[in-house]
């Protein structure tokens, strides 16, 4: 594929078990990123946008849509933080070949929190009445690592403030893959 954004744009993915604090995450970054930043969350995908098909060509095609959307933003200009589960099955590819074709930095992170955390957590946000904890634990994955980039892990006891301060660290200091 062809390279996508620029230098300066940045990618961060957030990734993880529902309910572990990737939306919070994300609406957290976007006072740092900036006026020019694209949230692209894969439960609007899937739950609105394709809401209605198949599970699994749901997942597909919420996969490829996002993946879209995503190189789009980055051609744009905008900084781009996608928010979603991803598990490896339908993300892997996609998510790896946007690293290696984004040309700025790019960053992913694995909320890695626990099912007990992830359940607390779901009991105080909006959604909490959309699903059961037995539901969430037909969904729940656990640590599982893409095999192409060493992800940021991100734990049970970090805080939103944290894990803010953190990611934003990680993307000032990080420099655009050299390109071939």
């Amino acid at each position: 594929m062809a390279a996508i954004g620029s230098a300066s744009t940045r990618l961060i993915v957030l990734r993880g078990d529902s309910g572990s604090g990737k939306t919070t995450t994300a609406a957290a970054l976007r006072p740092f990123l900036g006026h020019k930043t694209a949230v692209i969350h894969q439960d609007y995908f899937r739950r609105e946008l394709l809401a209605g098909g198949e599970r699994e060509s749901r997942s597909a095609d919420a996969a490829a849509l996002i993946d879209a959307a995503a190189r789009q933003s980055l051609d744009l200009g905008y900084d781009v933080i996608l928010d979603g589960i991803f598990n490896l099955r339908d993300y892997a590819r996609r998510l790896e070949q946007l690293w290696r074709d984004h040309r700025g930095v790019t960053r992913i992170y694995q909320f890695d929190v626990g099912f007990e955390e992830t359940v607390r957590r779901h009991a105080v946000r909006d959604l909490r009445h959309a699903f059961t904890a037995e539901k969430m634990r037909e969904w729940y994955d656990g640590w599982q690592p893409l095999e192409f980039v060493q992800e940021g892990r991100i734990g049970p006891h970090e805080t939103l403030a944290q894990i803010t301060e953190r990611i934003v660290a990680d993307i000032s200091a990080g420099q655009p893959k050299a390109q071939s």
